[in-house]
């Protein structure tokens, strides 16, 4: 048994040795984002890296450093509007006027740009299965890294599987915010230590949209609190280590069964 999968700390004769066994490696990705005043700006990657670590002890592969990169567009009018905002204002992503710091999103095309050399790095050192874990679910993200997916697994040896570290309920539903419960959860688990559940006011009011920049899920699939606030189901303040743990579990057990899959299509 290995005593690392992350490809930074081993030896060429033992990268070559596991690739040889298992040709799989994973890349975990996320920007450095706002989430609220109480979870560590790093939210995004941290969970895709456990993820991925988790899930390389089961399949096997290796773990590349975690990308620190993400990317964020403006809100649409209708989003805006589900929010608490003015339609006409202009916010990208989780930004929002009253967050005391700016988020690190790259503009999509250098992001795009970005992500595709980390790919071509990865497949040319000799990689059969690229899974990326973003840790950050950003449509426009998303769309890039499925594009760029959908690309190299046409014209490479290698083949790319896009994934994300969180869980859907029986509906096919995903059922994470932002900086709401489940990510709060997963950082309770990961970092309790740099958890300040105390930066939010005590309830029973609910948080405000627009003044935490903290968004339940129901919000993004359009049906807003109302006030425009988080839904008591999804608060933060809700939140348990032992609500996190799942969640990374479940999200393990998902992408291995899929990447399962793939390596098996790429043996055969």
């Amino acid at each position: 048994m290995m005593d690392t999968r992350q490809i930074a700390l081993l030896r060429p004769d033992q990268i070559l040795a596991e690739m040889k066994r298992c040709p799989l490696v994973y890349l975990p990705v996320g920007p450095l984002e706002w989430h609220g005043p109480h979870l560590p700006i790093g939210t995004d990657p941290f969970n895709a890296e456990k993820v991925a670590q988790l899930a390389a002890e089961e399949t096997g592969g290796l773990v590349l450093p975690t990308f620190y990169w993400g990317t964020e567009r403006e809100r649409s009018p209708q989003l805006l509007d589900w929010l608490g905002f003015d339609e006409g204002e202009w916010i990208v992503g989780m930004d929002f006027p009253a967050n005391s710091l700016p988020s690190m999103y790259a503009s999509e095309e250098v992001f795009a740009l970005a992500m595709r050399e980390q790919l071509r790095l990865a497949i040319h050192m000799g990689f059969k299965l690229v899974t990326v874990i973003s840790g950050h679910g950003a449509q426009n993200q998303l769309e890039v890294l499925e594009r760029l997916a959908n690309e190299f697994n046409a014209q490479s040896p290698a083949h790319v599987l896009v994934m994300l570290p969180f869980i859907k309920n029986q509906a096919g539903v995903m059922q994470v915010g932002h900086a709401s419960k489940i990510e709060t959860s997963v950082m309770l688990a990961l970092h309790p230590e740099q958890v300040n559940l105390q930066a939010l006011p005590p309830g029973p009011d609910r948080l405000r949209n627009t003044d935490w920049a903290i968004v339940d899920y129901l919000t993004f699939a359009g049906t807003p609190a109302p006030g425009r606030t988080v839904s008591d189901q999804d608060d933060p303040r809700h939140a348990t280590a032992d609500g996190g743990w799942n969640n990374l579990r479940q999200a393990t057990a998902e992408i291995v069964k899929q990447v399962e899959i793939a390596l098996k299509q790429i043996n055969d």
